[in-house]
């Protein structure tokens, strides 16, 4: 069967930092910005003792990838105290060529075919629809290993600070959030593998939300991916309480969780997107469904 991809935007102003419509202004929200410009990595080396950070720790496979290959991330989890984090990771340059090349062989398997800028065909496997559903989980699978010494450092973190699931929520959300937003523009189907996305600090909505499900699931939170292809978007759903945007698969209710921007809460939709019957559950690995 053979299936296209939509445009995969992202809402400009969130990128820009710029404010959009009182919603933007009258709550407060915005881009935080780059962390180290605030110094929060103290007392690590080079920052004022006056600042705290929890330091995650170095993140380098296989054992051996040089200490230039990881890339630092400083970021703020506000509910937390100390807000401020910093955690560093790197893949080696034969391991980040390994999953390249798998992915390009996924693109040849499915036959999968540029049609121009974010404008994709391939042929979905049986028992697929064009939802990229089995792209996701398939991405899952063979960014399993390194994906999961990465969510190590959090699930590590969560236990010794005894953060409750929403802490713990937080935390993961914010570091993706960090990541840098860029659209694929070599890649097949239009998504960077998700262990490719911390190495090389770039990501676009689907491939930084795929990531942020993979992170959640391991600390023991559910999470699924929320799906648009009419709206050319993808988010995180939340299986915890709290106010605002929710979506309903399976007897659960998910809260929308943004994974573009940074500082964006838990539960606030940008305007543009607040359309509920366009979105879908993607529960990878379960039969799908519409959200409603």
């Amino acid at each position: 069967m053979a299936s296209s991809g939509s445009p995969k935007t992202l809402l400009k102003l969130l990128l820009a930092g710029i404010a959009f419509g009182s919603c933007f202004c009258c709550c407060g929200l915005g881009m935080l910005g780059r962390l180290a410009e605030l110094d929060v990595r103290a007392p690590l080396p080079g920052f004022p003792s006056s600042v705290r950070v929890v330091d995650l720790g170095t993140v380098l496979l296989p054992p051996g990838t040089p200490p230039q290959r990881a890339r630092n991330y400083e970021w703020k989890a506000e509910s937390l105290s100390p807000p401020q984090h910093f955690l560093a990771y790197g893949l080696s340059e034969a391991l980040t060529q390994e999953l390249e090349d798998e992915h390009a062989a996924l693109g040849r398997r499915l036959r999968y075919r540029s049609l121009g800028p974010e404008r994709f065909t391939y042929n979905a496997p049986a028992g697929c629809t064009a939802d990229m559903r089995c792209i996701y989980e398939e991405l899952m699978r063979t960014n399993a290993e390194p994906v999961h010494a990465l969510g190590e450092r959090f699930v590590t973190s969560i236990r010794e600070r005894g953060l409750d699931a929403s802490q713990a929520a937080q935390l993961i959300l914010g570091f993706v959030q960090r990541i840098r937003y860029e659209l694929p523009k070599d890649e097949p189907f239009g998504i960077v593998p998700p262990a490719l996305v911390p190495a090389e600090d770039r990501g676009d909505c689907d491939s930084k939300a795929v990531l942020a499900v993979m992170l959640l699931r391991q600390a023991g939170i559910d999470a699924v991916l929320l799906y648009s292809d009419p709206l050319a978007h993808a988010a995180v759903g939340v299986g915890l309480p709290g106010t605002g945007t929710r979506f309903r698969h399976g007897g659960r209710s998910y809260q929308y969780a943004e994974v573009t921007a940074e500082g964006w809460p838990l539960g606030m939709i940008p305007p543009q997107y607040d359309k509920p019957r366009l979105w879908k559950v993607l529960p990878l690995g379960e039969r799908q469904d519409t959200a409603g």
